[in-house]
Formats: structure tokens, C-alpha cells, sequence
């Protein structure tokens, strides 16, 4: 038995002693070959490379909206702890060195994350942070051999640095802050697009990440496998950036001397639908969209107070379950409809700063209305252009007697518009009928979307009448001279455009071309005609009338010294009519005899005493326009030499 037990523990021995001689065989021969099959079969890491999402340019090739490299700091307490802690203390004193970042809460994030390759630390890091930090850490590869012991030290004090990294990312800026801010609009997280071209054209603008693979080779060498990124195209829009600027400043001298509800100016080129430029009251700095401090241009402390109180309590009920049963949720609603129906949250206050009203706002027209009425009869053959009209300061219509701003007497188609009389549109109206004063009034393109390539555009399709919807004469009398239907500015400016330039509605843009990263055309964005509205013969007739409105008529205010104007004042009451808030405006256009330049003003319950002054906007305009014929080389048509 003994015998036995010796032979199997020699056999054990034996057994063990291969096994060993084997394994020592394997580890010395074949170990490098296996751990090569190991690794190689590991990804090490991988990296987002982060897309450039698309600038967006000025005509000229001014910048009006660019990125900035940012970085994120990226711990890795795994790596940071290896080694019994020996890397932690040298880690967090060089953090704290070069960001000054609080030693105690470094250390609590790091143990408190000890197992993990990945926590963020630090957000928004600008390129100055931390390339003084990289070129510290770049130390680590080099030689320490004759050099000083200060040198030395940090040297081997970045080499005992780890479980470091930074993502590299972009932050869209504006480098002219509130310049143009409701033509660009703005980003947010994820590169999403809110308001202006950057919602319009976000798709063009975004581009796809990229990412790097990190992994070992059969060598045990670390390679990499980079997908890079594809950048996003960029924008070239239609605005002049010195336009905007003249526009912009007129507005803010007009705000900070006078001020209104809200002012807006557009400038157009006529021949084509090109925005040049784009304005309104209470502009916010593109950079910090939701400051606060600029909601203090629109309401008070208190009311936004209430905002921010309204907003944190409908957020609460959100996120709670519901309360009350099917059989009390009607009641309750109806009643909460009744307690909050002018509550607004935070964010509708924000809504209301960002939108733009030239193409989301509507308003009635007033008289600027009125060539288009004239336009009508013109084409449509109820009207010669002959005609004279007897203006008592009042027409009798049904029951309702509706006024003029004047008695003008006899008065002549031209002095109609020069004067702005509503007894001759009134009888224009009636001799075109109103199937065609609402036929045309659709091809004008009132109560139609213009198909302008921004987001917000109102729905105004229920806003107007038609030939089957209008309730009475009265109707029809009083939308002849801009009262009693909205439109946008938008809409008013396209069709004003069309009348002017011999007839050729142009669909209204902002954006001019598309390029790619390298600068290449993707798109040319040309004019593109939508419809024919008149006839060259009507566009002349309509202009000459237009250029005795400023010479003549109620518009002598807009005169430039040797440049041939025209234009046409509008002066609408709002409802209610008893309040007497008026919206006032101007549009003008030079030359009278081939436009190339339309400026358009409006100006909602301007801050004086008595507010139906259509040289309000009169003035604004012509302030706006003596600049902007200078920037586009528009050249005087008459001598002004004596």
C-alpha cells in the first residue's frame, strides 16, 4: 500500500514537473504570440471627433455667426488610483496649479468614482486653459539629462501625472452679438437650431461626428482608426451687414428718443426678393439668448418675478401624476383656463423676445394699402387712369358713415394716392367689385403664405375676405384703404415689390448661397418669380403716382436731394377703434424709374401724445435710406449742381 502511494505521488510529481516545463515553454516561446491574439482582439478606446457646424456669412463675406474650439476635462479615477494612489497627489496639485480647481473636491470626485474610466469634470474649457496645461503634460516626454532642477522637477512631476484627457467640441458664437439677431436666431445644446436661419437651414449647417478607434496591432504597438468627421456646408445670406448696421442703429436712436410698442424696418431690393435688411425693437445678445436682464426691456422685475414663480409651478404639475379623475378634469381645466388666461412662464416672455414680428406679427395695413387698390383697377380695366373723384371728407356707405382725412374736393386717380384719400378708394373698390378687389387681393399675395425661407411666418388665410366671404359693402369700402383685414410686413413689402418692379412677384429670401467646408457652391439661391401680379404699364402708372406722394403728397418728408422717390404713408387705427393707438408706416422705394432699393417702416403706438403721424415713420425711413443709397452705389438721377 505504501508502495503505491509513493508511485502516485511520484507520478503527481512527474505530472507537475511537464506541466511546468511546459508552461515555461509556452511563456518563453508562444506568450508574446498569445498576448498579441488577446490584445488585438481589445479595443482600447475610442473618441468622438466632433463636426463644425457651417458659419453663416453676410453678402460680403462677413462672418455673422462662427464656432470656438471647447474642451471638456475628463477624469479617469481607475487610472488616477493605480499603484497603491501613487499618481493622485501629483494629479490633483497640477489641476489645481493650472485651473485652480478646489484640491478637497477633486479628491472627493475622484475616490468617490474610484473604479470608473470616465467622469466629467469641466465644461465650456477654452483653447488658452488648456493648451498651458497640454504643454506641461508634453514635458513627460522629455529628457531630464542637463537641464535645471526646476526643470527636472516638473518634468518628473508631469510624468507622474495621469487618467487626464480633454473632448474637443465647438461653441457657436456671434461676433456682433445682437447684430441681425432675428435673421440669424440662435443654437442650443446638440447644435439644434432655434429661430432665424439657423432653424431654417439647420439641417445644411449641421454636419455628421466623426470618431477615432484606438487599438493594439499584432506588433503591441497602439494604432488608430479615425472616421472623420464631416463638417457642415455654410450659409451665404442676402444681408448686407452695413445695412443692418445703419438700420439698426436709426432704430435705437428713434427707441432711446421716442420709442413705441415696437418699430421695425425692412430693407429689400425690389428686382429680386433679396433681404438686405432686417430690424426690430428690444434686439438680444445672440450669445446669451436667454439673459434674463434683457426681458427688463419688455417687462418689469415684478413681472417676471410672477413669470419665473408661473414657470416653476406649471413645470411641478407636469412632472406630477394626475389628479383628479375624468369626471372633475373638465371642470377644473375650464376653471384653470379662467385663473391662468394672461399667466405667461418664463419661457413665453423668451419666446416673445426671439420671434420675429416683421414676418409673425400682423397688423391692418392702412393706406399703404391703398396703390394696390388703385393697381387693381388699372389692371383689371375698371379704371383708365383718367378718372376724378369728389371728396366731401366722408362717404355714406349703407349706414355707416366713413370718413377721410380730409376734403380734398375734386381730386385726380394720381392726387388720390399722393393724398391718400379714402373717398376715391372707396368708389374704386365699388367700380371693381368684389370679386376682383379680392381676386386680387390674392395674387397680391395678402391672406398667402410668401414662402420666405425663415421660420415663424403667420397664418393669414383667415385674416382677409373674399369674394364669397366678405359680410358687406362696408367690408369691401374699407379694405380699399387697408383697414378691416392684417397682413405681415412680409407680405406687404413682397407685393409692394411686385407692383414697383413691373409686375414680377419674387419669392422673398434671406439666403443667397450654400458653400461647403472647402468654400465650394453647393446652392445658388436666385431669384425665383413666383407670379405675374400687372403689367409693366400698371408697375409705371403705380410708380409716378408713388413719386407725387412724396413730392406732392403726404409723404414730401422722404425727399433725398437729388434722387427720385416714391413711396406711399400709412396711418392705421387699432382696434379697438376708441382707444386711438395707431400704427403708423412708410415704405419707399429709389430710383422711381427702375427701383433698386425698397425700405419699408412701421411703428406700433410710438410713444407721443398724438399718434396718428405718419411722419414719424416717414422720417425714420428717409434717415435709413440717405445711408443705405450710399452703401449700394445707387447714384443720384438728378444734378444737384447749381
Amino acid at each position: 500500500m505504501r508502495g503505491k502511494l509513493i508511485l502516485v505521488f511520484i507520478g503527481i510529481i512527474c505530472l507537475f514537473f511537464i506541466l511546468a516545463v511546459r508552461l515555461t515553454y509556452w511563456t518563453v516561446n508562444k506568450g508574446s504570440e498569445f498576448e498579441t491574439k488577446v490584445l488585438g482582439q481589445q479595443k482600447h478606446d475610442s473618441s468622438v471627433i466632433p463636426f463644425e457646424r457651417g458659419k453663416i456669412y453676410d453678402r460680403n463675406g462677413n462672418i455673422l455667426a462662427t464656432n470656438e474650439k471647447i474642451y471638456t476635462l475628463v477624469l479617469e479615477p481607475k487610472n488616477i488610483l493605480l499603484r497603491k494612489k501613487k499618481y493622485e497627489a501629483t494629479t490633483i496639485n497640477a489641476l489645481h496649479e493650472y485651473f485652480g480647481f478646489s484640491k478637497k473636491n477633486l479628491k472627493k470626485v475622484i475616490e468617490g468614482n474610484k473604479d470608473s474610466y470616465y467622469v466629467v469634470y469641466k465644461k465650456n474649457m477654452t483653447y488658452d486653459e488648456v493648451a498651458k496645461f497640454q504643454k506641461f503634460l508634453d514635458m513627460a516626454d522629455d529628457s531630464t539629462k542637463g537641464v535645471s532642477d526646476a526643470k527636472k522637477e516638473k518634468i518628473e512631476s508631469a510624468r507622474q501625472v495621469k487618467g487626464i484627457s480633454f473632448e474637443e467640441d465647438y461653441k457657436r458664437i456671434y461676433p456682433y452679438n445682437s447684430l441681425a439677431c432675428r435673421i440669424l436666431g440662435f443654437t442650443s445644446s446638440g447644435n439644434v437650431g432655434n429661430w432665424g436661419i439657423e432653424q431654417s437651414y439647420n439641417e445644411q449647417l449641421n454636419g455628421v461626428n466623426g470618431r477615432a478607434y484606438y487599438y493594439f496591432n499584432e506588433e503591441l504597438d497602439q494604432e488608430q482608426t479615425v472616421k472623420e468627421a464631416k463638417n457642415g456646408n455654410s450659409v451665404v445670406s442676402t444681408i448686407d451687414m452695413q445695412i443692418q448696421k445703419i438700420i439698426e442703429e436709426k432704430l435705437n436712436d428713434f427707441d432711446s428718443k421716442i420709442g413705441s410698442k415696437v418699430t421695425n424696418i425692412l430693407v429689400m431690393d425690389p428686382q429680386n426678393g433679396e433681404i438686405l435688411g432686417m430690424a426690430s425693437s428690444n434686439p438680444y445678445d445672440l450669445n446669451e439668448p436667454m439673459d434674463e436682464k434683457k426681458l427688463l426691456s419688455l417687462y418689469s422685475q415684478s413681472e417676471i418675478d410672477e413669470m419665473k414663480a408661473y414657470t416653476q409651478e406649471k413645470e411641478a404639475e407636469e412632472a406630477s401624476e394626475e389628479g383628479a379623475g375624468e369626471e372633475s378634469s373638465e371642470e377644473t381645466t375650464e376653471q384653470e383656463d379662467k385663473d391662468t388666461e394672461k399667466k405667461k412662464t418664463i419661457y413665453d416672455a423668451f419666446y416673445e423676445l426671439w420671434r420675429n414680428a416683421i414676418i409673425s406679427d400682423t397688423n391692418e395695413p392702412g393706406s399703404t394699402y391703398k396703390p394696390f387698390t388703385v393697381a387693381t383697377g388699372l389692371e383689371s380695366g375698371a379704371l383708365t387712369g383718367n378718372e376724378s373723384y369728389f371728396c366731401t371728407g366722408s362717404l355714406m356707405v349703407g349706414k355707416r358713415n366713413i370718413g377721410c382725412s380730409h376734403v380734398h374736393g375734386n381730386i385726380t386717380l394720381k392726387d388720390a394716392v399722393a393724398k391718400s384719400c379714402n373717398v376715391a378708394m372707396m368708389n374704386i373698390a365699388f367700380n371693381e367689385g368684389s370679386e376682383t378687389f379680392y381676386n386680387y387681393q390674392n395674387l397680391f399675395g395678402f391672406g398667402r403664405s410668401t414662402g420666405i425661407d425663415l421660420p415663424g411666418e403667420a397664418e393669414t388665410k383667415n385674416l382677409v375676405y373674399n369674394a364669397s366671404n366678405y359680410s358687406n359693402s362696408v367690408t369691401l369700402a374699407t379694405n380699399a384703404f387697408g383697414q378691416n383685414f392684417n397682413c405681415t410686413m412680409m407680405q406687404m413689402a413682397a407685393g409692394f415689390c411686385s407692383l414697383i418692379n413691373g409686375g414680377n412677384y419674387y419669392r422673398p429670401h434671406i439666403v443667397k448661397q450654400i458653400q461647403n467646408d472647402g468654400g465650394d457652391v453647393v446652392k445658388d439661391v436666385g431669384k425665383e418669380v413666383l407670379r405675374k401680379t400687372v403689367s409693366e404699364e400698371t408697375s409705371a402708372s403705380i410708380r409716378s403716382y408713388m413719386q407725387e406722394t412724396v413730392e406732392n403728397g403726404t409723404g414730401t418728408k422722404a425727399q433725398i436731394e437729388g434722387y427720385t422717390i416714391g413711396g406711399k404713408t400709412g396711418t392705421a387705427e387699432k382696434i379697438p377703434r376708441n382707444k386711438k393707438d395707431y400704427y403708423v408706416s412708410f415704405i419707399g422705394f429709389t430710383p422711381v424709374e427702375k427701383p433698386e432699393l425698397l425700405v419699408y417702416v412701421t411703428i406700433d403706438e410710438p410713444n407721443v401724445s398724438f399718434q396718428a403721424n405718419a411722419g414719424l415713420a416717414v422720417e425714420l425711413e428717409k434717415s435709413c435710406m440717405e445711408e443705405i443709397v450710399n452703401v449700394l452705389g445707387i447714384k443720384p438721377a438728378i444734378s444737384t449742381k447749381e
